[in-house]
């Protein structure tokens, strides 16, 4: 008698459980292992973390641990899409959504802090991969990590611009969830996305 009362409430856990796990497969690897398509952004993120450590496109600055100031992250952006990389020719560094009022840090008409999901890199991170503010996302993730490599746990650039103070754009660690800005001059890391469906997943 207990468990037939209790049915019609397990069934709507089950329903429940079943909507979250269907709202958060919304990334699929591409057919060629090279690429990640995520159906909630409507784009195509560069399963290799970390290209620029192999693939320079001729670009010069680049280190050899592939990191780079935000000038040379556009120079790179450009001679990928001049190379028509995978196909496309429509890469981009990420971009990071003002105002992001989910980011932990004031003024909430910025986008500073933890939980700023609005940001192509804060999504992959949190609703995505699984990442917790304060962990690295190579400790902390869930299973569609395994379909990128060569994620650093370190900062990467974002394309948008901070325009309060000069010479300075957005970026997100993947070492810790946080989201802030730097100058160009500072050496951080690059993934790239494009609008284009590649590999089609």
């Amino acid at each position: 008698m207990l468990i037939r009362k209790l049915l019609p409430v397990i069934a709507l856990l089950c329903a429940g459980l079943c909507h979250i796990s269907e709202a958060k497969a919304a990334l699929a690897a591409g057919g060629d292992g090279q690429t990640v398509y995520d159906s909630k952004l409507n784009l195509t993120w560069l399963a290799n973390a970390n290209l620029a450590a192999t693939q320079t496109f001729g670009v010069s600055g680049i280190n050899p641990d592939g990191s780079m100031g935000w000038d040379t992250a556009q120079r790179w952006i450009a001679a990928m899409n001049t190379a028509r990389y995978l196909g496309s020719a429509h890469w981009n560094l990420p971009e990071t959504v003002l105002p992001d009022t989910g980011c932990s840090q004031n003024p909430k008409s910025a986008a500073f802090g933890y939980g700023c999901t609005a940001s192509q890199m804060g999504h992959l991170y949190y609703e995505e991969l699984g990442g917790i503010k304060g962990s690295t996302i190579e400790l902390t993730h869930v299973a569609a990590y395994s379909m990128f490599k060569n994620i650093q746990p370190y900062l990467y650039w974002s394309a948008t611009l901070w325009t309060r103070v000069p010479n300075s754009a957005f970026s997100f660690s993947f070492g810790n969830g946080f989201q802030g800005t730097n100058v160009f001059a500072n050496d951080m890391y690059v993934i790239p996305v494009t609008s284009d469906r590649i590999g089609r997943p």
